[in-house]
């Protein structure tokens, strides 16, 4: 017995020494010299000496893009909180645009304006998976504390769907207003509508609950005609530039929602998939270019969405292979219109597990990363978080601007040139799932 227990030390005491005399891995220690570590990803740790290097990185950006793996990423919310208030307090940048509604998240901004509660406001306009978990919280603290003091962070959103109860409840009046200020009655416009209308506001075209023909038409001719008006007539108009936008995406919007097939994953249905991303990415481009024209903008939204490209992405499923092949996903439509001034952040993490508030299951385990995947390489510098930029290709190792192993959209491995993917990665060396908030309803 002692006798095998010495055996087991000297073998083991052996192994430890082979390991300690193996070469190290240069791109291991390439990582830990070149990768940004960060401190912390509490959102209230104001001490941002640790982030303070992002300001050379991000010197030319004026959209940073803050992705996520998936929507349960509580880990993820906690780091990006801590981010948007660097980059408020530090760098400049006024506007938060999430990937939420357009139209409600203008109008959030709007009851701030007049009066109303900053936290109920933005709580009634952003998508409830975010709202509703409690990494979430300290960001929606910040932006109320913000919207009342001189350099406050206005709220956008830059997609298509309806997100929040804003919309249910203004929407219809706030139409027939632009109506008759172009010489369109009002309630007819509300008659015409009106049932349409609330079924894309409601979301009930997901569950198959669609209009009638006549109803559809009625809808996107009207809008289109209320378009016409406002760009003859409408230079007086209130807002009208947003409404443009609106009406221009509005038409595209209700008529792939009434005709995609909600029965069958997204994912299979290239072309109506494509909507959404053209939209976001149209609208994020017109909030630059247009409604912030000079000011900087954080958005935040899924890695999938905000990446600059997903064509040369190798990935295991067919499902997927067929859908990157010709997918131009938001990100890219924001990138052709923006150029250089947008820098697209995706995340990575290596172990943990990832729910969302509206899980019907046991969270997600993450797997172990493939061995010498990027993430299994940024676990091995040691940094429990740290930050890489790929945007400067010159200075990125052959290694790191050839294809590797990675898995910033839905935890699902696939090889790609990241650089073409992601101008700089958020790197966790762990994710916890997002927990659901007790915080009020409105």
């Amino acid at each position: 017995m002692v006798r095998s227990g010495l055996l087991a030390l000297v073998a083991g005491l052996a192994l430890a020494l082979a390991a300690a005399a193996a070469p190290a891995d240069p791109r291991v220690a390439w990582l830990r010299d070149e990768a940004i570590p960060i401190r912390s990803i509490a959102p209230g740790d104001g001490d941002f000496s640790d982030l303070r290097p992002l300001r050379s990185v991000l010197a030319g950006a004026r959209v940073v893009v803050l992705g996520e793996a998936t929507h349960g990423d509580g880990n993820t919310f906690l780091a990006k909180a801590r981010l948007v208030r660097f980059l408020h307090q530090e760098m400049g940048f006024d506007v938060l645009a999430f990937e939420s509604g357009f139209y409600d998240c203008w109008k959030a901004w709007q009851r701030i304006e007049a009066g109303d509660d900053p936290a109920a406001a933005f709580r009634q306009s952003v998508f409830p998976i975010w709202t509703r978990s409690a990494q979430l919280q300290p960001l929606i603290d910040h932006f109320a504390a913000a919207a009342r003091s001189p350099r406050p962070l206005e709220l956008a959103g830059f997609d298509p769907q309806f997100t929040g109860e804003l919309s249910g409840r203004h929407l219809l009046d706030d139409l027939a207003r632009v109506a008759e200020a172009v010489g369109m009655p009002g309630d007819e416009l509300k008659r015409r509508v009106a049932v349409p209308l609330a079924n894309l506001v409601e979301g009930k075209y997901e569950s198959g609950e669609i209009p009638d023909p006549a109803a559809r038409a009625a809808l996107v001719e009207t809008m289109a005609d209320l378009r016409e008006r406002l760009l003859r007539q409408g230079r007086a108009v209130p807002e009208r530039a947003f409404w443009l936008r609106w009406l221009a995406s509005i038409g595209d919007f209700a008529t792939n929602s009434w005709s995609t097939d909600f029965t069958r994953s997204l994912l299979e249905s290239p072309e109506d998939y494509a909507v959404r991303e053209r939209l976001m990415g149209e609208q994020l481009a017109w909030l630059a270019r247009e409604r912030f024209a000079g000011r900087k903008i954080i958005a935040w939204m899924h890695s999938g969405h905000a990446a600059r490209g997903l064509a040369g992405v190798e990935v295991p499923s067919p499902v997927h292979a067929r859908l990157y092949r010709t997918l131009q996903p938001a990100g890219a439509v924001a990138r052709a219109a923006l150029g250089e001034e947008i820098y697209v952040v995706g995340v990575l993490a290596y172990q943990g597990r990832t729910g969302t508030v509206f899980r019907r299951s046991s969270p997600e385990e993450l797997l172990r990363p493939t061995e010498g995947s990027l993430e299994d390489l940024l676990h091995r510098t040691g940094h429990a978080h740290a930050f890489l930029d790929l945007s400067r290709a010159g200075r990125l190792p052959r290694w790191l601007r050839g294809p590797l192993i990675a898995r910033p959209i839905g935890y699902k491995e696939m090889r790609a040139r990241w650089r073409e993917v992601f101008d700089g990665l958020l790197f966790l060396d762990r994710m916890e799932i997002s927990e659901r908030a007790a915080v009020p309803s409105r």
